[in-house]
């Protein structure tokens, strides 16, 4: 994990190729998209041939204090980091699943226990993307092989 734009180009410096997860910190959005974009930035100056993101949305955590939902903001995000980085590509998706449960699906399933479905679940916007991690692990190695793109 990075803090600065400076330490994330220290730690990319000789890649050509990078495999981007963002950080934990569920309730930074806004944290989350600039690193994001500053990521694509530095992995294009510094010439790396192949930069996969892996962005998750946490939907029981996210918030934006501006105009546009969170879902738009991180959209937003997701765009200019992509057009920057012609040569990165975007897996994201909001509930990566497995063995053990995560926090979203344990959250979930105290808010329908308790009779509370939470506004942002009910939302448009809130469409569900899930993946097992083991497919998850697959896109990212075929991402960074160049057997998929985008």
């Amino acid at each position: 994990m990075t803090t600065n734009l400076g330490s994330m180009e220290i730690g990319l410096e000789g890649a050509d190729q990078v495999v981007y997860f963002t950080h934990e910190h569920t309730s930074m959005t806004s944290c989350k998209n600039n690193t994001l974009v500053a990521a694509a930035q530095v992995a294009k100056k510094l010439g790396v041939k192949n930069m996969v993101a892996v962005c998750p949305v946490e939907h029981d955590m996210a918030f934006s204090e501006g105009k546009q939902s969170w879902i738009e903001n991180r959209q937003e995000a997701e765009q200019k980091a992509l057009s920057i980085n012609s040569k990165m590509s975007l897996l994201n998706t909001d509930l990566v699943f497995g063995k053990d449960p995560t926090h979203l699906v344990h959250y979930m399933h105290q808010c329908a226990m308790a009779g509370k479905i939470q506004a942002p679940f009910l939302s448009e916007d809130a469409k569900f993307k899930p993946v097992h991690h083991a497919d998850l692990t697959r896109a990212v190695a075929l991402s960074m092989d160049g057997s998929i793109t985008g």
